[in-house]
């Protein structure tokens, strides 16, 4: 039976702490707040730019939809500085594809610098869906994301698994009724991720292709 395979992209598909924590410290540098150190950066690091900003820029007396589009802008000119593909996504994806099981990508990070990244690490093509907050009404723990890869691809709950390393991508599974794998190796939190209880458990992106559901 075909499976679907959604996947978040920060702490998921790629290591990109250092160049959202670069994007941040430019922003706030802009804005004339303190500087955050990259763990701090990282921690609010999950719930989409806007809670990101919010919550690192908040300092600032400049309108939020400024602050977001700097942010933005700063993030996309440095996105590819330094973020990598964990070990094994690329093969791990074309191993799932080749057993006719399709793939998408469910994130909270803005449209076009997932696409511009996607495009970069030459693995645009193994997604038959990509849903950011710019073509979704809600973001992760909403699980709109899920509703929509699944409807898309035609693939029922039950053949679908969430796979992301912070507690929203687990919470959107729940939510959506299909199952779901925590990834251990990621950049989220891993007790709040725990405590989400994830049906599934990765210590490496390879070890995905092995579970059951």
């Amino acid at each position: 039976m075909k499976k679907l395979y959604i996947f978040d992209f920060d702490g998921t598909l790629s290591d990109t702490g250092k160049d959202i924590a670069f994007s941040v410290r430019e922003t706030q540098r802009h804005f004339g707040v303190p500087l955050m150190d990259e763990k701090s950066i990282l921690a609010n690091v999950g719930y989409g730019a806007r809670h990101l900003i919010e919550r690192v820029v908040a300092d600032s007396s400049a309108p939020p939809d400024e602050i977001l589009k700097a942010y933005v802008n700063a993030y996309f000119d440095h996105c590819t500085d330094t973020s990598r593909l964990y070990d094994g996504v690329t093969e791990t994806l074309d191993l799932l594809l080749s057993r006719g099981d399709l793939c998408a990508v469910f994130t909270n990070k803005p449209l076009p610098i997932t696409r511009k990244m996607l495009d970069f690490f030459n693995i645009s093509d193994r997604f038959s869906a990509v849903f950011c907050p710019e073509n979704l009404t809600n973001r992760k723990p909403d699980p709109e994301g899920i509703i929509r890869c699944m409807e898309q691809t035609g693939i029922a709950p039950w053949n679908t698994m969430m796979c992301g390393d912070s507690k929203p991508d687990i919470d959107a599974g729940h939510s959506a009724g299909v199952k779901t794998c925590g990834l251990l190796f990621g950049m989220g939190d891993r007790e709040k991720l725990l405590a989400a209880g994830p049906d599934f458990l990765a210590s490496s992106f390879g070890e995905i292709a092995d579970i059951v559901f």
